[in-house]
């Protein structure tokens, strides 16, 4: 079965041979958005940054993105709420991202309930869509 099947516009997602290849690009923004929503009866879930995952080895040159921090409207009780386009933009613009710019968002897979250790290992990258 391909990664692709099940994603609404796969013509987004990138392989890793083409992230390979286009490392150097200057126009090109690595970020690693990893999550990880841990259960708890409590509340649903407990968001846990995947920071440490990050620090631990990530993408050569990528920067990380914390999803709930960085891109996500403030809310009482509901988390990763969509920004503004104004805040996004804010917060795309601290991370390098331009008009020119083409975007690749990974994330890690958790293998057998804990975040997959080691080296890369972006099992979701979406590029940003030329038009």
């Amino acid at each position: 079965m391909s990664e692709a099947q099940g994603f609404a516009h796969p013509e987004f997602l990138v392989e890793t041979d083409w992230l390979a290849a286009h490392l150097g690009d200057p126009n090109l923004i690595v970020l690693d958005g990893t999550v990880h929503l841990i259960p708890d009866p409590k509340i649903t879930y407990t968001v846990k940054s995947g920071r440490e995952d990050f620090e631990k080895g990530h993408i050569p040159g990528a920067q990380f993105v914390d999803l709930q921090e960085d891109l996500s409207a403030p809310h009482p009780k509901l988390r990763f709420m969509l920004p503004s386009a104004e805040a996004f933009a804010a917060a795309m613009g601290r991370f390098g991202v331009g008009e020119k710019s083409r975007v690749i968002l990974y994330r890690r897979r958790r293998r057998n309930g804990r975040p997959a250790s080691g080296g890369c290992c972006a099992t979701t990258a979406l590029t940003t869509p030329r038009c």
